[in-house]
Order: C-alpha cells, then sequence, then structure tokens
C-alpha cells in the first residue's frame, strides 16, 4: 500500500470506517513510520480538542420565535398560492368566454377578430414572461432579509 493510502486510513480511522484488517495493516504501517505515526498523533490531538467544544443551546425564546416565523411563511405561501390559483382560474374562464364571444360575433370582421386575438395572446405572453422572471428574481434575492 502506497503511503498516501496510509493517510487516508488514518482518516477513515477516526470516522470509525475501517474494518478490523484495515485497522491492523494501519497499526503496523505506523509502527515503522514517523511521518504517518506524527499524523496520526496530530489527528488524535485534534479529535480530543473537538470533543471539548459544544455549541451553546438556543433559548426557549429564540425556538418560539423560529417557530412562529416557519409558521408564518407557510402561512402566507399557502395563500399565496390559493390566491394564485384563483386567480388563474378566473383568468383563463374570462379570456376563454370573451374569445368565444370574439369568435362566434358575426358581426366583427375576421381582421378586427384576428388583431384582438394577437393582442390578447401577446398580453398573456407578456404577462407569463414578466410572473415568470419576478418568481425567479425573487427566489434567488440574497438581501431580502436585510431591512432598509
Amino acid at each position: 500500500m502506497r503511503h498516501q493510502q496510509y493517510k487516508q486510513l488514518i482518516s477513515a480511522y477516526f470516522d470509525g470506517e475501517l474494518s478490523p484488517e484495515q485497522k491492523s495493516q494501519l497499526e503496523e504501517h505506523l509502527k515503522h513510520c514517523a511521518e504517518c505515526r506524527a499524523e496520526f498523533q496530530e489527528a488524535r490531538q485534534f479529535e480530543s480538542l473537538m470533543a471539548t467544544f459544544s455549541l451553546p443551546q438556543p433559548s426557549e425564546e429564540v425556538w418560539t420565535m423560529y417557530w412562529s416565523s416557519i409558521y408564518n411563511r407557510l402561512e402566507r405561501r399557502l395563500g399565496w398560492i390559493f390566491l394564485s390559483i384563483g386567480a388563474i382560474i378566473l383568468l383563463f374562464y374570462g379570456a376563454y368566454k370573451l374569445v368565444e364571444e370574439i369568435i362566434h360575433d358575426p358581426s366583427l370582421p375576421l381582421v378586427l377578430k384576428m388583431g384582438i386575438l394577437s393582442f390578447l395572446g401577446g398580453m398573456v405572453v407578456l404577462l407569463v414572461s414578466f410572473l415568470r422572471e419576478k418568481l425567479f428574481l425573487r427566489q434567488r434575492e440574497r438581501y431580502k432579509e436585510v431591512e432598509q
């Protein structure tokens, strides 16, 4: 086994990922290799140092504010989803009825019908493009939580 592979085994040793065979191979190598032995000792010291660190636990007030914020965001998003679905249904139904009325009106010339339908189609495409862009930018806004 190459020297670099033993260094990887040292890392795996402290992660508890070595098989008994690999562990014995590493221990045998450490008896003869001063460089790996020094790295092993350094990793052991680092491991014991890291065991002494602990993260402070958030207070109950912090947890309450956190969960309140989560629930508020979920409620708002759910509200916006239902509002959007309703608006989309109403807009499509209204557009369908308008187009149906324009197509079935014999008093309107064909050129006027085509012009109105082209105008409405362009408005729909622009509206969808605008909404898609705003949604895309809103999801990737890095500073939306920063108050001005």
